[in-house]
C-alpha cells in the first residue's frame, strides 16, 4: 500500500504458523482453491482441466482482439503443447470466422496468447481453445467501433483487488452484465505480500495465496497470478468481457518507481532491475494485453469518433522516486517527472491529435490536487507531516501536473476524462490547478492551521475547471475505515470538501477541496462509465467483501456534459444499453470422444525449485476427495521423510518442506492415494 495507508507488519514466524494448514514433520501444506463446489468463489472446477485458469480477452481494436488461456500440462517433461483456437459469431462456436493452432511451453509458463485479426468492427465474438483433447470455457469479447458507428459506450472501471482482503464480489456483478464494451483495470490486479500480512483476518484462512511468502522472482509472480485467476468471480469476469489493463505498483512492489520501490530491499531481495523484469514478464504472460518487445503498457485504443482511451504508466516507465516532504525544494523541480520525457511527449501527441469527442485517460494515481493538511489535528500531526504522507500521487510531481494542465489550456482541449485507481476510495473531481490557494495562519489559543482561499476556479459554476476525474473504489483493498477506524473515516469524509471552522467556530478557514464533487472513503466496488455524444457519467456501485454475496447498491453518480469540463450531480444511474449481448455459456463445450486416464485423482503440477538446495515446493491437484500420503524416497523407493498423511478435498495444493537436511543427490516425491498405485516425480537436491 501507499505511505498514507496503514500496513500490518507480521513476523515471518507468525506468517508460517498461521499459514500452517496441515503439517507432518518438516512440511507445510497450503490449500488454495479448496472446493469442487462451483459456487465457491475460490474453487478449482475439475471440469475446466487442463484450462483451470479459464479464458480471457483484451486490448480490442476495430479488426482484432487478444485472446488468452493457460494449459496446465499433464507431465513435467517441459514438452511443448499445441493449442487450437477458434473465434465465432455465436456462443456455440459454430459460425467460425478465424481459427488456428499455437504452441506453448514452459518458457511462457504454458500461457497462450493469440492476437486474432480479420474481425469486423463493433462486433461481439465468442472464442475458445482446445488442447490435450479437451475444450476450454467459451469466452465472449468485442471489437471496437470505427468512425461514427457507435454513439454509446459502457465500461466497467476497477482497481485494487487484494485476494486476502475479501471476496471479489464486484467482479461477479460486472461479469453478469451484458452491455459492457470492456472492463478497464487501472492496476493493483495482484498484490505482492505474503499470507496474513495485509488484508482481513475475517477471510484470511479462506483466501490463501500462493506462494505464501512475498513474491520476488519470476516463479513467484507467475504463481501469484495463478492463484488469482482461479477465483471464480475473476474467472467469469474475464470470460464475459474483454479487459484493458495497466499495472500499478503492487504488480511489482509497493510504491514502485523506475529505479526501486518502497517495498524492495536490495540487500535481501536482490536487484530491483531483476525483480521489475520478472514482474513485467509475468504480467505480459498472464494478462490479455498485446505483446510488446519493451513490455511497456502505455498505449491508446480508439473507439471511433466517440472516444479515445489513452492509457498511461505512472509507475515503472519513468517515475522519479517519491519525495515524502513538502518542504523539500526538489519536490517542485521543473524536471521532476512521474511519466518520463518519452511517455509525456507521446501523451501530449495523443491529446492534441485526437479527433474523438471524448479523451478518456486511464492511469493509476490521483491527478487532482488533494488537500489533507487540515486533518493533522485528527491524526496528531502537523500540517506538513500530514501533507507529506500523501505524495505518492500527482501532488508529489506538481510541476509535471501543471504541464499537463497547461497543455489542455494552451491547445483548447476539451472533454478530457481522467480515470484513476490506486486510492481505494471513490472520488469525482473538477480538475483545476490550483483549486484553492493555501497559507498557514496562527490562530491565537488554537495554533497553526492552513487557510484555503478561492482562486480562478468557481466551485459553484465549475468555471476554471479544465477536465474531470473519476477515481474508482477498490475491489477489496483496505479503505480508510479499515486502515484506521470507522469514526476517523467518517469524520474525514464529512469534512474533506466542506468549510473548516477553527477557534471554537469563529475562524473560517475555507474549503480545502471545493473541486471534490463526490467522496466515499469506506466502501468497495466499481463504477460504470457511460459514454454518449452529449455526456459522460460515472455510476458508483458498492458490494460487501467479507462474505460471498450477489448484492450491490448504487452509491451515487456524477456527469460532465460536452464542452463543460466540470461535473454535475446525476439523479440516478444510467440505464442499461438497449441491446444486450448473449453471455458466453457457463461450461465448456461437450468433450471429445477421448477419455482422460482417471485411474488416479492426483496430478503433480510442478516441483520448484528443482534442483533444490534449501526448500522445495510440490504443487499438485486433486479431482476428488482422497486419503493421501506424501513422502520423499531414495532411488530404491525407501521412504526417507514422511511429509503429509490425511484426507483432502478436491483442489490445488502446495506442499512446502525444507530439504536442507538431506544430502545432495537424486530423490523422488511419492504420492499414494487411497492405497492405489503411487504417483512418483523426481527431485534433485544440490548444496
Amino acid at each position: 500500500m501507499k505511505n498514507h495507508l496503514i500496513v500490518f507488519v507480521v513476523v515471518v514466524t507468525a506468517i508460517l504458523a498461521q499459514n500452517d494448514l496441515h503439517t507432518q514433520q518438516s512440511a507445510i501444506l497450503y490449500g488454495h482453491d479448496r472446493s469442487s463446489d462451483n459456487e465457491d468463489p475460490t474453487n478449482t472446477i475439475p471440469g475446466l482441466a487442463p484450462f483451470y485458469h479459464g479464458v480471457a480477452s483484451g486490448d480490442p481494436l476495430a479488426d482484432r482482439v487478444v485472446i488468452w488461456t493457460r494449459v496446465t500440462p499433464d507431465t513435467l517433461n517441459a514438452a511443448p503443447i499445441d493449442v487450437n483456437w477458434r473465434v465465432a459469431t455465436d456462443p456455440d462456436l459454430e459460425n467460425v470466422v478465424n481459427n488456428g493452432t499455437v504452441m506453448t511451453n514452459a518458457e511462457r509458463d504454458y500461457t497462450v496468447k493469440v492476437d486474432v485479426t480479420g474481425l469486423n468492427s463493433g462486433t461481439t465474438y465468442y472464442y475458445g481453445f482446445s488442447a490435450l483433447q479437451t475444450h476450454s470455457l467459451t469466452g465472449r469479447t468485442k471489437t471496437t467501433p470505427t468512425t461514427d458507428a457507435s454513439d454509446h459506450l459502457k465500461f466497467g472501471v476497477v482497481s485494487c483487488s487484494n485476494f486476502q482482503a475479501g471476496y471479489f464480489n464486484a467482479y461477479g456483478r460486472l461479469a453478469e452484465r451484458n452491455d459492457l464494451d470492456a472492463v478497464i483495470h487501472l492496476g493493483d490486479y495482484i498484490y505482492e505480500y505474503p499470507n496474513f500480512f495485509y488484508g482481513s483476518e475475517v477471510v484470511w484462512d479462506d483466501r490463501l495465496v500462493n506462494p505464501p511468502t512475498e513474491i520476488i522472482d519470476l516463479f513467484d509472480y507467475r504463481t501469484r497470478y495463478a492463484t488469482y485467476r482461479q477465483d471464480t468471480n475473476l474467472l467469469r469476469l474475464h470470460q464475459q468481457h474483454p479487459m484493458i489493463a495497466v499495472w500499478d505498483d503492487h504488480e511489482s512492489a509497493n510504491d514502485s518507481h523506475e529505479n526501486g520501490a518502497n517495498n524492495h530491499t536490495p540487500a535481501t531481495e536482490g536487484s530491483w532491475a531483476d525483480r521489475k523484469a520478472a514482474s513485467r514478464q509475468a504480467y505480459f504472460e498472464w494478462m490479455p494485453i498485446r505483446d510488446k518487445a519493451d513490455t511497456s503498457v502505455y498505449r491508446a485504443i480508439s473507439y471511433g469518433n466517440l472516444a479515445d482511451l489513452i492509457l498511461l504508466d505512472t509507475r515503472l516507465e519513468g517515475r522519479d522516486q517519491q519525495i515524502n516532504d513538502i518542504n523539500d525544494p526538489a519536490l517542485y523541480a521543473e524536471e521532476r517527472t512521474i511519466l518520463g520525457e518519452e511517455q509525456r511527449s507521446w501523451f501530449f501527441d495523443q491529446l492534441t491529435s485526437s479527433t474523438a469527442k471524448w479523451k478518456l485517460v486511464g492511469q493509476q494515481v490521483l491527478f487532482s490536487a488533494f488537500h489533507v493538511g487540515w486533518a493533522g489535528g485528527f491524526l496528531g500531526q502537523t500540517y506538513e507531516e500530514t501533507e507529506s504522507s500523501f505524495l505518492d500521487i500527482w501532488d508529489g510531481y506538481p510541476a509535471e501536473r501543471q504541464r499537463v494542465i497547461d497543455e489542455l489550456i494552451d491547445n483548447q482541449i476539451d472533454n478530457v476524462v481522467i480515470l484513476t485507481g490506486d486510492f481505494h476510495s471513490s472520488f469525482a473531481f473538477d480538475v483545476a490547478e490550483p483549486p484553492v490557494s493555501v497559507e498557514l495562519v496562527d490562530i491565537p489559543g488554537a495554533g497553526i492551521f492552513p487557510s484555503y482561499s478561492p482562486t480562478v476556479y468557481d466551485s459553484l459554476t465549475g468555471a476554471g475547471s479544465v477536465a474531470v476525474e473519476f477515481a474508482t473504489p477498490s475491489i477489496t483493498s483496505a479503505n480508510f475505515d479499515e486502515n484506521a477506524t470507522v469514526e476517523l473515516s467518517n469524520a474525514f469524509e464529512a469534512q474533506i470538501n466542506q468549510t473548516i471552522l477553527a477557534g471554537g467556530g469563529t475562524v473560517d478557514l475555507g474549503n480545502p477541496n471545493p473541486h471534490l464533487k463526490l467522496v466515499d472513503l469506506d466502501r468497495h466496488g466499481y463504477f460504470i462509465l457511460d459514454v454518449r455524444e452529449d455526456s459522460v457519467q460515472a455510476d458508483y456501485f458498492y458490494v460487501p467483501i467479507l462474505f460471498e454475496s450477489h448484492d450491490q447498491e448504487f452509491g451515487g453518480a456524477r456527469y460532465t456534459n460536452d464542452g463543460d469540463n466540470h461535473l454535475s450531480k446525476a439523479d440516478g444511474p444510467t440505464p442499461p444499453k438497449a441491446e444486450q449481448d448473449e453471455p458466453a455459456p457457463p461450461n465448456p463445450p461437450g468433450t471429445s470422444t477421448f477419455t482422460r486416464d482417471i485411474r488416479t485423482s492426483a496430478r503433480v503440477l510442478s516441483i520448484s525449485p528443482n534442483p533444490a538446495s534449501t526448500e522445495s515446493n510440490l504443487h499438485f491437484s486433486l479431482s476428488k476427495t482422497s486419503t493421501i500420503k506424501v513422502d520423499i524416497t531414495d532411488q530404491g523407493g525407501r521412504s526417507l521423510r514422511s511429509l503429509y498423511q490425511g484426507e483432502l478435498r478436491p483442489g490445488l495444493y502446495t506442499l512446502k518442506q525444507s530439504v536442507a537436511g538431506l544430502p545432495a543427490g537424486n530423490y523422488f516425491y511419492r504420492i499414494i492415494l487411497n492405497g492405489e498405485l503411487p504417483v512418483i516425480q523426481p527431485l534433485m537436491i544440490v548444496h
